[in-house]
């Protein structure tokens, strides 16, 4: 089979990802630094990218998200998201997420993304064994407005780390 029979079977099973869990991961375009659009993008990063940092490109929410990649554990893949309204990422301001009022503040960093196109959402999983008691987060914001203000639409919280049990949600509908 080679090259192409595992570079097919990959796409198959992205397809079959995709339409199991109704959510799309991919991004139409990685940009380098060095890339003209990717300038103005990664100048608005707070994440210590540096220049061999690559930002990905997607259409999202009648314009475009850059994601930029920060550090990051072996549980978590961390990004900071950056939104645009031109391609070429001018204009662009950077997203902050805001947390529940018990915790209080914003995100600027998000972690293991998920992304729903239709209700022009996205998601965050996040994990963290060494800050007890809550081991694990899963949180979705809705882009609104003219500007795109991320509004958190959805909140929940839970003491065991492989998110089996312990749900407790904290914003949204349960």
């Amino acid at each position: 089979m080679g090259r192409h029979g595992s570079r097919l079977g990959c796409l198959l099973a992205a397809f079959g990802l995709v339409l199991f869990t109704g959510e799309v991961e991919a991004f139409d375009v990685l940009l380098r630094r060095d890339h003209a659009d990717a300038k103005a993008v990664l100048a608005l990063q707070d994440c210590d990218a540096d220049e061999k940092t690559a930002a990905h490109r997607k259409p999202f929410a009648d314009g475009f998200i850059f994601a930029v990649q920060c550090a990051s554990n072996n549980e978590n893949f961390m990004e900071t998201l950056i939104f645009s309204e031109q391609e070429d990422g001018s204009g662009g301001w950077l997203l902050k997420f805001p947390r529940p009022a018990k915790l209080g503040g914003t995100d600027d960093v998000l972690s293991n993304i998920r992304w729903y196109l239709e209700t022009k959402e996205i998601g965050d999983i996040f994990v963290d064994h060494e800050s007890p008691p809550i081991c694990r987060t899963e949180a979705r914001w809705r882009l609104e407005g003219e500007k795109r203000k991320p509004k958190l639409v959805f909140w929940r919280e839970t003491k065991d780390c492989e998110g089996k049990k312990g749900w407790v949600v904290v914003v949204g509908k349960k």
